[in-house]
């Protein structure tokens, strides 16, 4: 049976890795492969990245991390979630760094730690964004804490930017200034690697790379600027296949909630995708699918399993399939245009391919 796919092209994230890396000037890539390596499969991307000696990659829940302990993979693996201290074990693992965010976490390890080994520690600081990471008033008492406990090893010290894709934006000056003299202060007396930057930070904010690089959605070939970025190639192009042809009269409606009249007699296409795979309703009436270098309008609503789209100048035969997004052959397809030309994210499309899409991995 003809299902929704998603191809994986394990030679373009290769080919992005190597860009990025390019344009890093030595500081360490630590790819972030949390909430399913942004819909590309968690365990398979993880495994990937481990062949091509990645030193470490970014993580956001306990799950993951269990994944990935059990995986047996040979990169550094941080944390940046809040630590799990009922699983306080996963974290004595050689290579998991957990974050602190509080002294709250300091004391709690002092506390509940029974381990041998040391825990590697960063510790995140709230320059702006006001979510996680420890006040700026309070830095200064974790740092020396973490410096004179016995059960754990302060390796690096981070924050993130609040709007890293805006290099306009006035808070991303004020956080980088107030991490920098962090920064300043304490590099000269410890061997600790800084990071400030991911994927939209990077192009942005080059002059601040430190020792350490956050790379997400570029990984993934999608630009964080909202703009195609020629060296980066989409990782997934998620297709449909057309699974039905029909000749409809002017005045047929089409779909839920009849939405959408024919304006003249017709030829229409059903395609076996809806947003119960991660097709977003906001496509209905309005969005497109692309076949090779043409654009298909969508009409009528995105249903659970199905949409239907115009093909009446269009020769197409059933079971080929068309594109959501991500053709490496047609830039409109591209998810920078396609997000942007509904006001959204790219990262709530790529997160939103539900697991009735089979994912299937290429690597040429």
């Amino acid at each position: 049976m003809s299902l929704p796919v998603a191809i994986i092209n394990i030679n373009y994230l290769k080919s992005n890795l190597d860009y990025l890396k390019s344009i890093s000037d030595g500081s360490e890539l630590y790819p972030v492969i949390k909430a399913n390596a942004y819909g590309h499969g968690f365990n398979e991307i993880a495994q990937e990245l481990d062949k091509i000696l990645i030193k470490g990659v970014c993580i956001a829940t306990v799950n993951e991390l269990q994944t990935l302990v059990n995986l047996k993979v040979n990169y550094s693996i941080l944390h940046m979630g809040k630590i799990v201290f009922s699983k306080l074990s996963l974290y004595e693992s050689n290579n998991v760094i957990a974050t602190i965010n509080s002294m709250s976490d300091l004391q709690k390890i002092s506390k509940t730690y029974k381990g041998i080994k040391k825990i590697r520690v960063h510790i995140k600081i709230d320059t702006g964004m006001s979510r996680m990471g420890a006040s700026l008033e309070k830095f200064d008492e974790i740092f020396q804490k973490c410096l004179i406990m016995d059960n754990v090893i302060l390796e690096g010290i981070y924050t993130h930017l609040a709007n890293s894709d805006n290099n306009s934006a006035e808070l991303n000056q004020i956080q980088i200034k107030l991490f920098d003299k962090i920064v300043s202060r304490i590099k000269k007396k410890k061997n600790i690697k800084f990071h400030i930057l991911n994927s939209g930070g990077l192009f942005n904010y080059s002059n601040y790379k430190y020792d350490l690089i956050r790379t997400g959605i570029a990984m993934y070939g999608v630009s964080p600027l909202g703009i195609h970025n020629k060296n980066l190639k989409p990782v997934m192009e998620f297709k449909a296949p057309l699974i039905l042809k029909k000749n409809i009269k002017k005045g047929t409606m089409v779909g839920y909630g009849n939405s959408y009249k024919a304006k003249n007699d017709m030829k229409i296409a059903i395609i076996q995708c809806g947003y119960g795979d991660g097709v977003p309703f906001e496509f209905s009436n309005k969005g497109f699918v692309y076949y090779n270098s043409l654009e298909i309008p969508i009409i009528g609503r995105v249903s659970m399993d199905l949409i239907c789209i115009d093909i009446s100048n269009i020769n197409i035969k059933n079971n080929e399939y068309v594109t959501l997004w991500g053709s490496i052959l047609n830039e409109k397809s591209r998810l920078e245009y396609v997000s942007g030309f509904f006001d959204k994210i790219p990262y709530v499309y790529l997160t939103g391919i539900t697991n009735r899409v089979k994912k299937i991995y290429v690597y040429d």
